[in-house]
């Protein structure tokens, strides 16, 4: 069952998962929406999902408080197309053994808009995972700046904690800062990071005008790619759908010729 909300304004949600539960959870920050104070609870042996998706048409605040307890799993997916501002703080507890996270977040950056995110998964318990993977389209203009720091604390043997960000930036005047953190303090551990930024591939915008397409379609198509691994976390179908078309519409709308 996929539990849904509407935020509103400035608001707070306190959520707990119970021992053994499995929950679904569909967050959307409404147009008026211009803070969310999520505050969750993974309790022992429970799966979670999470998606959060942003409507708001003013400046919002996202921030997002997670504690893991032992042998849990939870998903994030993140989704802001919105041409408008969002300041988002993000901080994971794996607190105890067995706990395992992933976020993935896509972000469409416009014309003078800023996005901004400070991004943390912290390991304080030792076989703990870790997964973060942040994905951002810059148009003309656009800015984007992203922390995400991996956090091995001492003691925490056999954790693994991966993150990967890729931006694409089209057309002038973008600026884009990503800093990319591991903060390691035990030795037996796996951990790695991966960042690319950069203008379109040459050879894939080659090949798929090859078959056909124009300048602007090619681009708009490889701006899709970038945001279809965090949609496809949607469990309800027809707004899995309604999201892709929202997605076209927008990267074709503002792609370059």
């Amino acid at each position: 069952m996929l539990n849904r909300f509407d935020v509103h304004n400035s608001e707070t949600l306190n959520i707990q998962i119970d021992r053994h539960d499995q929950k679904s959870y569909l967050i959307e920050l409404s147009k008026d929406c211009t803070k969310l104070d999520l505050r969750v609870e993974c309790l022992e042996n429970s799966f979670s999902k999470f998606f959060i998706l942003n409507h708001a048409e003013n400046a919002c605040e996202l921030n997002i408080n997670m504690v893991l307890k032992q042998d849990t799993n939870c998903q994030m997916g993140v989704l802001d197309l919105e041409k408008s501002p969002l300041k988002w703080n993000h901080y994971v507890d794996l607190k105890e053994p067995g706990a395992e996270y992933e976020i993935l977040s896509g972000q469409l950056c416009q014309e003078h808009i800023e996005k901004v995110c400070d991004m943390e998964v912290r390991h304080n318990a030792p076989h703990t995972n870790g997964q973060m993977k942040n994905f951002a389209v810059l148009f003309d203009h656009g800015q984007y700046q992203m922390v995400a720091n991996g956090n091995i604390k001492k003691g925490c043997f056999d954790a693994q904690s991966h993150q990967a960000t890729r931006v694409l930036t089209l057309g002038q005047g973008h600026k884009t800062k990503v800093i990319p953190l591991l903060l390691i303090d035990e030795n037996d551990v796996k951990a790695s990071h991966a960042l690319t930024i950069g203008q379109p591939d040459a050879d894939q915008l080659y090949y798929l005008q090859s078959r056909g397409l124009s300048t602007k379609q090619a681009v708009g198509l490889l701006s899709v790619g970038y945001f279809l691994p965090v949609i496809d976390l949607v469990e309800d179908e027809e707004l899995k759908n309604s999201l892709r078309q929202e997605m076209e519409s927008k990267v074709g709308l503002y792609g370059h010729q």
